[in-house]
Parts: structure tokens; sequence; C-alpha cells
């Protein structure tokens, strides 16, 4: 039986570790983010291709040093069994996804369609943010995850070939890239998460 004073707990735990896939997420996102669009970019050709891969390429690597350096020590591990617990299911959920953004690519190209590559990845992305969602409440998680499952499949039902790459690769990197800002953002102008972190500081100085 669940108690009042154990749904409490867990609710803490839950928004503690919602915070730490905010910034762990969003450093992932980011990343995942500035190769789908240069990817997508380069897939355009040209040297109008060339330009727009370097450009949002900087803008990606300058959002994923502020993420670093603006919510540093701001999320910290949760600890305890039911931490423990939620990171392992976390955990497990994260390899499952990276595992399948493997093999999805390996059957397409199997398949003979190698424009598809971008496309399968960003599907099987879908599914964890969902669930990420579910576990975490971070509703704009639920938008990102339903969008990259049912866009790429519509967008393939219109074009294909390397304008399909650019179109999925160009969408699917600006999703993460906002969803990840947004979650940097959030946490840096968070005044509970700063105080916290001076009280950290506060009770565990740097030795001399």
């Amino acid at each position: 039986m669940v108690t009042h004073a154990t749904q409490l707990r867990f609710d803490s735990v839950r928004r503690d570790w919602a915070k730490r896939v905010l910034r762990i997420g969003g450093i992932i996102q980011v990343s995942f983010a500035g190769f789908w669009l240069v990817r997508g970019s380069l897939a355009l050709g040209g040297p109008l291709g060339t330009a727009l891969a370097s450009a949002l390429l900087a803008t990606a690597l300058a959002v994923l040093v502020y993420g670093l350096t603006a919510t540093a020590g701001l999320t910290p591990r949760p600890r305890g069994t039911d931490a423990a617990r939620l990171e392992r299911s976390l955990t497990i959920a994260t390899i499952i996804q990276l595992a399948a953004s493997f093999v999805a690519p390996l059957v397409v190209i199997m398949l003979g369609r190698a424009d598809l590559v971008l496309p399968s990845i960003a599907i099987t992305i879908g599914p964890l943010l969902l669930w990420l969602d579910h576990r975490l409440c971070i509703p704009r998680f639920r938008w990102a995850g339903w969008a990259l499952i049912v866009a790429p499949v519509l967008v393939a039902l219109v074009i294909n070939g390397s304008m399909l790459s650019a179109v999925v690769g160009i969408g699917a990197g600006a999703l993460l890239f906002t969803t990840a800002t947004i979650g940097f953002r959030e946490l840096a102008h968070d005044p509970a998460l700063h105080m916290a972190r001076q009280h950290r500081r506060a009770a565990n100085p740097a030795p001399l």
C-alpha cells in the first residue's frame, strides 16, 4: 500500500530527476541536434548547404557550452533507494534507445533505403521522450516525442532521397535543439536551484 508520505517522497525524487534529465538529456539532445542539423544541411548540397551546416554547427556548439556552464552544479544526482530505482529505469530506457538507433539504420540500409537513415534514428528517439514524460512529467517531451515519431513517416511518404534527409535532419535537429535550450534556460533561471547549489558549496568548501 502506497502511503501519502511515500507518494510525496517519490514525487520529490521524480522532480529532482526531471531537473537532472533536463541537463544531462539536454546535453545529449544538443549533441544529436548538432549532428542532424549538419547532416541535413549538407544533404542540400552546394555552397548553401555548406554555409548552413557551418552556421548551425557553430550555434549548436555555443548552446552546448551555455548549457554546460549555466547549469553546472545545479542538478546533482538524487540519492536514496527510490532515486536509485528510478535512475536504473532511466538508464535501461536510454540504453534500449541507443541500441535501437544503431539497429534501425542498419535495417533500412539493408532494405536499400539509405535515405531513411536519419528518419529511422529520429523515430527511435520519439518513444524515449514519451517514456520520459510518462515517468518524469515533462510535457514538452511528449509533444517532441510524438513529432519525432509521426513527422518523419509523413515526410517519407511525400519525398525521398537527399531532400528527405535534409528535411528530417534539419527539422528533427531544430526540434531537439529547441527542447534542450528551453530546458537549459529553465534550470539556469531557477532561483531555488542556485540557492541549493550555494548551500552545498558552503557546506563543502573547496580545500585550500
